[in-house]
């Protein structure tokens, strides 16, 4: 009798098929290189910066933290966590005419980028080392370009030429009405972002311990500055005001009347 869903599941346990893991990996990749592939550059531009900061955010967050020094050497310092982590078995790393050669030896994922060499320029677009690179890079005013990639599947070996350069705007010419509507666009969506960001930055100090003067009820902000409660919370909240009594203020307010 065969098995059932259930009892196969109940066989296999935790241990997961390490040739389904990477095969798994690689799909992934695969997947997500040929959606970005369909993107002009602005777009992938845009997608590569942000995914690699999650990467580099996910790693930290589970143990395997960069140590950023705020300069674009952060950038070697990504590879050299990842080479120490096993996502290369060795990298060797000559100087080219233009920016340096890197020559990986069982590169984890080979598979999925000689696939995607196929259908994009730039096979290494879902590598999770090439987006943290790529985020890195434009966080200190720099670009990757790529200039050459081989392939060499006898010997399990990827060779890739990359130069950091120092980011450009790009001229009018180089850029097409879609690219500059792409770019509007997302302009929109950061400016929306950074007020979202803004606005939990505020609510996040709602929730701290603020300084109530307890005779006029002001409240002290970070500046050493008194505000009336009302205009503070308005400033730094969603929230409005209106005015009325509550049940003990009004029947106190009715007998002065009297």
């Amino acid at each position: 009798m065969s098995d059932t869903p259930s009892s196969a599941c109940e066989r296999a346990g935790f241990a997961i098929n390490p040739a389904f893991e990477r095969a798994l990996y690689e799909a992934l990749l695969v997947a997500y290189g040929r959606i970005l592939a369909k993107y002009n550059a602005f777009a992938q531009g845009s997608i590569l910066r942000d995914v690699g900061k999650e990467v580099i955010a996910y790693l930290g967050r589970h143990g395997f933290p960069l140590d950023e020094q705020g300069n674009a050497e952060d950038m070697t310092r990504l590879t050299e966590l990842f080479v120490q982590n096993g996502f290369v078995e060795k990298l060797d790393v000559e100087p080219a005419e233009a920016g340096d050669n890197f020559i990986w030896h069982n590169l984890y994922g080979r598979d999925a980028y000689q696939e995607l060499h196929e259908i994009s320029d730039n096979p290494f677009l879902a590598c999770p080392l090439n987006l943290g690179l790529f985020y890195l890079a434009e966080k200190h005013g720099k670009s990757m370009k790529l200039h050459r990639k081989t392939f060499d599947p006898a010997n399990n070996v990827v060779e890739t030429q990359y130069e950091v350069v120092d980011q450009s705007a790009p001229s009018d010419g180089d850029v097409d009405p879609l690219v500059i509507e792409n770019a509007r666009l997302y302009q929109i969506a950061q400016e929306r972002l950074d007020k979202l960001e803004r606005a939990q930055k505020e609510l996040r100090t709602l929730r701290g311990i603020l300084p109530v003067c307890s005779c006029c009820r002001k409240i002290r902000d970070e500046q050493n500055e008194w505000h009336a409660m009302e205009s503070y919370l308005s400033e730094h909240s969603d929230a409005n005001f209106t005015h009325c009594y509550c049940p003990e203020c009004e029947a106190k307010a009715l007998r002065d009347i009297e």
